[in-house]
């Protein structure tokens, strides 16, 4: 799959890491180099897996942050769950949470219902229709291996590790 934002490293284009790498030492930034390079890395590997997730998506009408709505009300036992409750999970401003919710309930993918004991309270269930179409999501992202297409599996199986240590660290649990 042809990439749509930042192209493959070739002679005439250097790897943007590696570029920035040899400018950061050459501007003496300092020895901090390590962790902007990383920062660096994952944002542009955000962006490469945003636009090939969404790419996928699109003729579903659905963006990221719908899709991962969808999916953690659908990986939860009851489908429902309190909208502050998704907005805490998918890290979004409770704002966020509630017009996607506001879009999905429209298209009768998802149903807000009042919480039974606290007024103040929303649950948000996802319906048969929306359990249909978080599938059907999901067989398409696994076309382009979730964003990681080419991506061997000891690859993603490392990318994982890094990951889950990192999120550790800074305190993600």
């Amino acid at each position: 799959m042809a990439r749509s934002g930042a192209q493959a490293a070739t002679a005439e284009t250097p790897d943007p890491i590696d570029w920035t790498r040899e400018r950061w030492r050459a501007s003496g930034l300092g020895e901090d180099e390590n962790a902007f390079l990383a920062m660096g890395s994952m944002m542009r590997l955000h962006r490469l897996m945003a636009e090939s997730i969404e790419s996928m998506l699109k003729p579903l009408q659905l963006n990221l942050t719908d899709f991962m709505l969808m999916v953690t009300l659908e990986l939860n036992e009851t489908h429902t769950l309190l909208i502050s409750r998704l907005a805490r999970s998918l890290l979004v401003h409770a704002t966020t949470a509630t017009l996607a919710v506001d879009r999905l309930e429209a298209r009768g993918l998802l149903r807000r219902s009042p919480h039974p004991t606290d007024r103040r309270a929303i649950e948000v269930s996802l319906t048969s229709r929306g359990r249909e179409l978080v599938r059907e999501a999901k067989d398409r992202l696994a076309e382009v291996q979730f964003g990681l297409p080419g991506a061997p599996l000891e690859a993603q199986r490392r990318l994982l590790k890094v990951l889950d240590q990192t999120r550790q660290l800074l305190g993600d649990r």
